[in-house]
């Protein structure tokens, strides 16, 4: 009687807007006792009374608001949890590739006025395009007048130390190189112009990382003199730690650059510089490009033979440094927006499955008065106490995925200091937090326009019905969505098999390979060189297990490029830039048979020839061979590179093609030289050793075998060849691992979504099902009445997802190999997994329906 008499009090006196609160609070605990409803009613209506005088109602309210939605969740902590932990890693995972896309793809470079900084590349006769030769360079340079600044750089691998000796990635520069940026160092000085001349260019500047590492933030260094590659280097700077380096994300030292027109290697023809250039205020790309076009037009004219080509590409920093990782950012950025969207229409789904459920208690505050916008804030409420808990659950997700997924990225991938947790991700979580709480209120809270008088039953009726469509439609989505990801998954999956299944044109198994050099002052001359060369392949040839020691001056799949143009001698082209390229080794003579690169024709070296350097002799590949002598025995051809004016080589034998950029490369060309034949030695080989175990396991072994010839000289990338090509395709392999994962989440989901859709229509229709069964109904038919619904809506989401497949895949093209990305048997295999997953979701939903009592069933409704 005294409960009654509260509850009455309190819907009579107290504002409509938050009655409803402390009454429904009240009924739900009146079982404390009398004495607790009278307290709490006196509490409530003190304090609401004076909250209402104090005109900060609105926000009171709304906390109030709050307050009920956490008891509220508390009371479903099934749902609860399952909503924060889908926002959670949706969001969160959502928010890690945000992190990487942003400052690689989006956000503008760290340097002023990014927009006019470009690179200028020679174009090619297939229409391609090819790094400049010094004079061309500087002759665009010189007479542009629509760049501002310009400059070129060069590939540089030093050794630092003559004790303890590193090997570092840099760059050869022009002196304007960091001016040209628009940086400078953050001690010290740049360079001077008068540094960049042969012979006074032994000048470096360092990164901050590396002057941490090896120097230990010595200021002190600035101004003296280092040992690089046995000679002594002056520094004269650092750059600061802020430095993001996006020409060359892995240089560490700067050198000038040091070139003059006189010299061999400065030549048009030698195309093995890259031009930076940054416009002129106001000047537009296009203009500049048909500036470089006159310019190079002319050059062309002037020097017809030592060009291939009229023209000139130019591309905006912000758009090449990111070029070789565009497709596969975009594409995953797209997978992982994907998964975002299923994982939204899951917890939309759990929202409407829930509201069908308290329809009840909605007609009910309906006919107290409650009005629509009553009900939409406090689901709104509701709404936002799940996305707010889901995006703290998604920035500790975020958190700590981001970490992990930067160590699987590629180290050349530019702006990588760039990539962490910052303001940028957390305003996309909080975005989407936001965004959540009003599409669950929205979509939750469905029409509240039903008379006050109509029946709680009618209406609850009335609302599920409206909400089972609207669940019934996310559910297609959720499908069709996740036929998209699990079509590109599959795509890229066989492709990466095909990839890997490709003929290295060599022998993987067993082989150890690692970069050994010959720096210092011993080392100043071929027959030092060459002496310790030998002595370190005897060596390790004497260790246990080893079958086989090779050298050679760069690595298939190892990331070398070391190309020349092959003249033949007999019959030269009118244009020399118009010859094929091909990979040029200079190897040891026991190279070919340590990588087991078969002879087709002729014969291998010999050592007596590799001491002879009167009669020059070299091996082609195949497919050199019918490149240059279509048709023809290759045998006894004879060739030259290095131009025209090259020495000329026999032919000796015919080797097989060896993929040396990539597994996917349509061209491989090759021609190996004995390395004494060769003009100048090289100071850094590659040693490949082929043992009988495991290759990795004879590591240790063999840098003690090269250290107890010399333990000055460096030794780095130690790799098996296993681990070299894994490396080559390791955009590859991360893009599948990513997809394969969003694809999981995303089937998990939609799974989930057809199962909760089935469930509740199941519970809905009890009375239906018990009915069907009064009147006769087998069990067959009441398990493919409930099959026939979840085959409707995953029906509708394959076939709308393969129609999206269709038109996603497309943008996969570049990540996949031998695969077309309308591949039948892919599209017809994911869909019959997906119905199968359909079929799987249905089952227990299937054998409730089964239990269902048919007089329990029309007792309950009636």
């Amino acid at each position: 009687m005294i409960a009654r008499f509260c509850i009455a009090l309190l819907e009579r006196i107290l504002p409509a807007a938050i009655a409803d609160h402390v009454v429904g609070d009240l009924v739900e605990q009146q079982q404390r006792g009398t004495w607790w409803m009278l307290r709490q009613t006196s509490s409530a209506v003190i304090h609401l009374r004076d909250h209402a005088h104090h005109g900060d109602g609105i926000v009171r309210t709304f906390l109030s608001d709050m307050r009920f939605a956490t008891r509220q969740l508390r009371r479903a902590p099934a749902f609860a949890i399952a909503t924060v932990v889908t926002l959670g890693l949706a969001i969160g995972a959502t928010a890690s590739i945000f992190s990487v896309v942003d400052p690689v793809l989006l956000r503008p470079l760290p340097y002023p006025t990014p927009d006019r900084l470009v690179f200028a590349w020679e174009r090619t006769r297939d229409g391609g395009r090819d790094n400049v030769g010094f004079l061309t360079a500087q002759e665009l340079g010189e007479r542009s007048s629509t760049i501002e600044r310009w400059a070129v750089i060069g590939s540089w691998e030093p050794t630092l130390g003559d004790t303890d000796p590193e090997r570092v990635r840099g760059d050869r520069v022009s002196w304007t190189y960091f001016r040209t940026l628009g940086v400078q160092p953050a001690i010290g000085r740049d360079f001077l112009a008068d540094e960049d001349q042969p012979g006074k260019n032994l000048v470096v500047i360092l990164s901050h990382r590396l002057w941490m590492r090896r120097f230990g933030g010595d200021s002190s260094i600035v101004g003296h003199a280092i040992a690089i590659n046995g000679n002594q280097y002056h520094v004269a700077g650092v750059m600061p730690a802020s430095f993001d380096n996006v020409v060359s994300p892995t240089a560490e030292i700067w050198r000038v650059l040091g070139y003059a027109a006189t010299q061999p290697f400065a030549c048009r023809t030698c195309h093995h510089l890259r031009m930076v250039a940054r416009l002129k205020p106001g000047v537009s790309e296009p203009a500049a490009r048909a500036e470089f076009d006159g310019l190079h037009a002319q050059m062309v004219r002037a020097s017809p033979k030592e060009y291939a080509s009229v023209g000139m590409s130019l591309v905006r920093l912000q758009d090449e440094a990111a070029r070789s990782f565009r497709s596969a950012l975009l594409a995953i950025a797209g997978a992982v927006t994907l998964v975002l969207l299923i994982a939204v229409a899951n917890v939309v789904n759990l929202q409407l499955a829930r509201a069908v459920r308290r329809e009840e208690e909605f007609a009910i505050r309906v006919a107290l008065g409650a009005g629509r916008w009553r009900l939409t804030r406090q689901l709104l409420a509701e709404g936002l106490v799940l996305a707010m808990a889901g995006g703290i659950a998604s920035a500790f997700v975020a958190w700590i995925s981001l970490p992990l997924l930067v160590s699987h990225l590629p180290q050349n991938l530019p702006r990588l200091a760039a990539i962490h947790f910052d303001f940028a991700s957390a305003s996309l979580i909080g975005v989407a937090v936001l965004s959540l709480a009003v599409v669950m209120a929205v979509i939750t809270g469905g029409r509240r326009d039903s008379e006050p008088g109509t029946s709680l039953r009618a209406a609850k009726r009335l609302a599920a019905g409206r909400r089972h469509v609207t669940r019934s439609t996310l559910v297609v989505a959720e499908v069709s969505l996740a036929m998209m990801l699990l079509v590109s998954a599959n795509l890229m999956a066989k492709s990466l098999v095909h990839l890997l299944a490709v003929d290295t044109g060599f022998n993987t198994a067993g082989l150890l390979t690692m970069e050994v050099d010959a720096v210092g002052a011993r080392y100043n001359d071929n027959a030092a060189i060459f002496s310790f060369h030998d002595r370190v392949r005897d060596a390790v040839r004497a260790l246990p297990g080893v079958v086989g020691v090779g050298i050679t001056n760069q690595l298939p799949l190892g990331g070398d490029f070391d190309a020349y143009g092959v003249i033949d001698a007999d019959n030269p082209p009118a244009n020399p830039e118009l010859v094929p390229n091909g990979d040029r080794y200079v190897v040891s003579t026991d190279y070919l048979a340590t990588m087991r690169i078969p002879i087709l024709a002729g014969r291998a070296f010999t050592a007596a020839e590799n001491r002879d350097s009167t009669t020059l002799i070299a091996l082609v590949s195949a497919a050199l061979a019918a490149r240059v002598w279509p048709g023809e025995n290759p045998i006894g051809k004879r060739f030259r590179v290095g131009g025209p004016e090259g020495p000329i080589r026999t032919v000796i034998g015919v080797t097989g093609n060896v993929k040396h950029s990539g597994l996917d490369e349509m061209t491989d060309r090759q021609w190996y030289v004995p390395e004494r034949q060769w003009v100048q030695a090289d100071n850094q080989i590659i040693l490949v050793v082929r043992t009988k175990a495991d290759p990795a396991s004879l590591a240790p072994s063999v840098r003690r075998a090269i250290a107890s010839i010399d333990a000055a000289q460096p030794v780095i990338r130690i790799a098996t060849m296993d681990q070299v090509i894994a490396r080559s395709t390791a955009q590859q392999r991360l893009a599948l691992v990513l997809f394969a994962a969003f694809a999981l989440a995303a089937v998990l989901l939609a799974v989930a979504g057809i199962y909760g859709v089935l469930a509740g229509s199941v519970a809905e229709r009890t009375r239906e099902i018990g009915l069907r069964s009064a009147l006769g109904a087998t069990p067959t038919e009441i398990v493919a009445l409930i099959l026939r619904q979840g085959g409707v809506l995953g029906t509708a989401g394959i076939m709308l997802g393969l129609a999206g497949a269709v038109g996603m895949t497309r943008y996969l093209r570049t990540l996949l190999f031998d695969v077309a990305p309308t591949d039948p048997a892919t599209l017809l295999g994911v869909a019959g997994t997906l119905a199968v997953v359909t079929v799987a979701a249905c089952v227990i939903p299937a054998i409730r329906a089964l239990r269902v009592d048919p007089s329990q069933a029309l007792r309950s409704e009636a």
